[in-house]
């Protein structure tokens, strides 16, 4: 008999052993493979970063990733917010051959009053940028993931359960998050969007936790400036990071872009005893002017749960392994 490659022979006087042992081989469950997925942000900021991005993709999508994540700004803040950046970009999420999961960024509506980007209404460009990305199914094509967006007026907050994994989508943006204490239209949608971030959070977690999942991903475009506490616009989505952490004991990754400064550490300190917070990562992808993204993987067996390397549209090289 051949055996994974190998010659079994049955032990004289005992072939009863050998039937024994042939079965227990075969009922050991092959481990799980880790779950995988890319994440980018922060691109394109120019027409040539739009050329390599397609490349990066191709060469991510090429390894099969359970999903593509892109944590928003799909624009720099200095070019004009125009539909027709917009649908260049949807265009691009739609042609690739794997779930696409997409936050907005603060270039794509909060920093579109800019008179770089066309001195325009923040709010409209808001509404635009949901036509564009979320009205069509087509555009991010990820209901294979069983994605839940309770929210009609916020079709861009979601969450989802992947290999027990929690994954939330939380709209929270870079510039302070949209906070401009002088422009009351402004104050009244700020507000209205952290309800509905608060909302959702709470409402992704209690399913997470009826579910009996391992891990949880938290993914919004901001880095929230753990390290600047007197940030009123991500006030909000600290005090709600701090009741999570109290509801939930497992391992933590919050996936951000917004500063350009690729990062994959622990942001957060036990209040006690001054140490990182072992359980909670942070990982900041690169955004341009590198055109580059990160692989994740997560390993609800390995310590540490989460891993990264990063990834170039060249030659396939990492420039960075942490």
């Amino acid at each position: 008999m051949m055996l994974f490659g190998s010659t079994f022979r049955c032990l004289p006087g005992r072939p009863w052993l050998g039937f024994v042992l042939v079965t227990a081989l075969l009922a050991t469950p092959a481990a799980a493979e880790p779950l995988r997925f890319f994440a980018l942000g922060d691109l394109p900021y120019s027409d040539a970063e739009a050329a390599l991005l397609g490349r990066l993709l191709a060469q991510a999508a090429a390894e099969d990733p359970a999903f593509i994540v892109h944590v928003g700004d799909i624009k720099g803040g200095g070019q004009p917010c125009t539909d027709a950046r917009n649908r260049a970009v949807a265009q691009l999420f739609q042609e690739q051959p794997v779930p696409v999961i997409y936050t907005p960024g603060d270039n794509e509506w909060t920093d579109c009053h800019r008179a770089a980007a066309g001195g325009l209404d923040p709010l409209a460009r808001l509404a635009s940028v949901r036509r564009m990305f979320f009205s069509d199914p087509a555009v991010l094509h990820n209901a294979s993931l069983g994605l839940e967006a309770p929210q009609a007026a916020f079709p861009e907050n979601a969450w989802f359960i992947r290999d027990d994994v929690l994954f939330v989508v939380l709209h929270i943006v870079g510039s302070n998050n949209g906070w401009q204490p002088r422009d009351a239209q402004a104050q009244a949608a700020f507000r209205t969007r952290t309800d509905a971030n608060r909302a959702l959070l709470a409402r992704a977690l209690d399913a997470g936790q009826a579910a009996g999942v391992g891990a949880a991903v938290l993914i919004f475009h901001a880095n929230p400036l753990f390290e600047q506490p007197g940030k009123r616009g991500f006030a909000p989505f600290k005090q709600g990071l701090r009741q999570l952490l109290a509801d939930f004991e497992g391992p933590l990754l919050l996936l951000h872009g917004d500063t350009h400064s690729y990062k994959f550490d622990r942001p957060l300190r036990d209040p006690v005893s001054g140490e990182p917070l072992a359980r909670v990562q942070r990982l900041e992808v690169p955004g341009s002017p590198f055109v580059a993204g990160v692989r994740v993987s997560v390993d609800l067996d390995a310590a540490p749960v989460f891993s990264v390397r990063t990834l170039l549209p060249s030659a396939g090289e990492d420039w960075l392994q942490r």
